[in-house]
């Protein structure tokens, strides 16, 4: 695979997990269940049991192919590279190619190259290794194909596994997964604070001065 290459223009390994991390706190806290945001919807899917529907973070991979312009069809639209063309469809049927023993290797590779490392990782049920595009970086022990992207997507899920364990509750109750909101609306001492109380972070000023401000 090409496009493997880090520049200075690269997201750094763990800054997109950072990133997922604070949208994901306004997120949980204010607009479950009326904003969408693929990742948070996919990962639940993950702590619920079900079988991820976003390819990066499924078992297996292969459904997403590319269709050039001249009829090409290519792997996937990330490995749209020579060794990837599974043909032309005007010269074979699509559902031909789709189903061709060189795209089903090619799915069933995302599982079966897993480095041990992955293997044996706490959040493996919910990354799966993340996208082949970004497996090009060595496990601690040495080993190839690790996503570079692991940093981030371990951070990530790590921070998301008990708002996630509520809301599948939430689910498999027939309740809403935004009763999330409520409850850490509850919990949150700044939500409870009144205006001349003492700060709940320990400053020593009271809560209007600190974080009850209204640029706080």
């Amino acid at each position: 695979m090409s496009g493997d290459e880090v520049t200075d223009r690269t997201v750094g390994e763990d800054q997109f997990g950072q990133f997922l991390i604070d949208v994901f706190d306004e997120w949980v806290y204010h607009d479950v269940g009326s904003v969408y945001v693929q990742f948070f919807d996919v990962a639940l899917q993950s702590w619920v049991g079900e079988q991820q529907s976003l390819c990066i973070f499924s078992e297996t991979c292969g459904l997403a192919v590319a269709l050039e312009h001249n009829g090409d069809l290519y792997s996937c639209d990330h490995f749209v590279e020579p060794d990837h063309l599974l043909g032309n469809i005007a010269e074979t049927p699509m559902i031909e190619l789709i189903t061709s023993p060189q795209q089903r290797d090619f799915g069933q590779a995302k599982r079966d190259t897993l480095p041990q490392y992955c293997l044996d990782c706490d959040v493996r049920f919910a990354c799966n290794g993340g996208c082949p595009r970004n497996r090009f970086k060595e496990t601690p022990a040495g080993d190839p194909g690790l996503n570079y992207l692991c940093p981030s997507y371990k951070n990530f899920f790590h921070h998301i596994d008990r708002p996630m364990r509520f809301m599948a509750q939430m689910l498999q109750a027939r309740k809403p997964p935004a009763e999330i909101m409520r409850v850490l609306a509850a919990n949150n001492p700044y939500a409870k604070a009144a205006r001349n109380d003492p700060c709940p972070c320990g400053s020593g000023q009271k809560f209007k001065k600190c974080h009850g401000a209204p640029n706080a």
